[in-house]
C-alpha cells in the first residue's frame, strides 16, 4: 500500500484499525437477499388510465391559457381604444388613450411651447 492510502484508511472514522475488513459471509448473503427481495417487487401499482389523464390534463390547461390570453389581448379591445383628440381650433390639442390595464394616458400638445435653453 502506498503511504496516501495509508494515511486516508487511518484517517477514516468508519473504516479505523478497530474494525474488521470486510463483511462476514453471513452477513454479506442476508444482504443480497434482502436487496433481491427488495429488487423483485413493484414499487408502485401502475394504472393503464394515468397516462392519459395526464396529456387530457395538460391539453385542458393549454386551452384554458390561450382562452385567457386571448381575451386578454383580444382585437376587439384594441379597437376600442381610440384615441380621442381636441378641436384643433382651439390652439391646443390633446391626445387621450387608455391602456388595457385601466391607466388613462392624456398628451397636451401645446402650439406656443417653446424650448428657451438648453440643457449642457
Amino acid at each position: 500500500m502506498t503511504s496516501l492510502e495509508l494515511l486516508l484508511r487511518d484517517g477514516d472514522p468508519a473504516g479505523g484499525p478497530t474494525e474488521p475488513e470486510g463483511l462476514t459471509p453471513a452477513q454479506a448473503a442476508a444482504m443480497r437477499r434482502q436487496i433481491l427481495n427488495a429488487a423483485g417487487r413493484p414499487d408502485v401499482v401502475r394504472t393503464p388510465w394515468h397516462q392519459p389523464c395526464a396529456v387530457a390534463a395538460v391539453v385542458a390547461l393549454t386551452i384554458v391559457l390561450g382562452v385567457v390570453t386571448g381575451r386578454r389581448f383580444s382585437p376587439a379591445e384594441a379597437e376600442s381604444i381610440a384615441p380621442v383628440v381636441s378641436d384643433p381650433a382651439e390652439g391646443r390639442r390633446q391626445f387621450q388613450f387608455s391602456t388595457p390595464g385601466g391607466t388613462r394616458i392624456i398628451w397636451v400638445f401645446d402650439p406656443e411651447f417653446q424650448v428657451k435653453e438648453t440643457v449642457p
